[in-house]
């Protein structure tokens, strides 16, 4: 049976954030880095994030940040798991717990996450790519 957690960063269990680590994040993304300095006692992040765990495994993730003076909206699920409405499900946890507000202006990096903001009833989806080494909207 799947279950849902709404927790911060600092708040995952070992095993969680490892996994984000090396099978749900892209190497070397902010949010990759961001886990990876907390494991090595490295800092400290109270960025909120929902977790799926299923079967004593994660199996995706969504948090949301302030990124250039927006929220964001960040999801993952493992490739195995996409298109059963795990991301959906998740980013619906940070929507009702207030963590992700329908009235902002929220910022997505991927096609995915701006639909299923919209379905989510959050009216201002900006959708960046990473040109260049740089953000721009898209």
């Amino acid at each position: 049976m799947p279950s849902i957690i709404l927790t911060t960063v600092d708040g995952l269990e070992p095993q969680d954030a490892l996994a984000i680590c090396y099978r749900l994040t892209k190497p070397g993304s902010e949010f990759n880095l961001e886990v990876r300095r907390i494991l090595d006692g490295n800092g400290s992040s109270d960025t909120p994030i929902a977790l799926w765990n299923e079967d004593g495994a994660l199996l995706g993730w969504a948090c949301s940040h302030v990124w250039q003076n927006f929220q964001t909206l960040e999801m993952y699920t493992g490739e195995r798991h996409r298109g059963r409405g795990i991301a959906t499900a998740l980013s619906a946890t940070l929507v009702a717990s207030g963590v992700v507000s329908q009235s902002d202006e929220l910022a997505v990096f991927s096609p995915i996450t701006a639909d299923i903001a919209r379905r989510l009833g959050v009216a201002d989806v900006n959708l960046y790519e990473q040109r260049d080494g740089n953000w721009v909207l898209v």
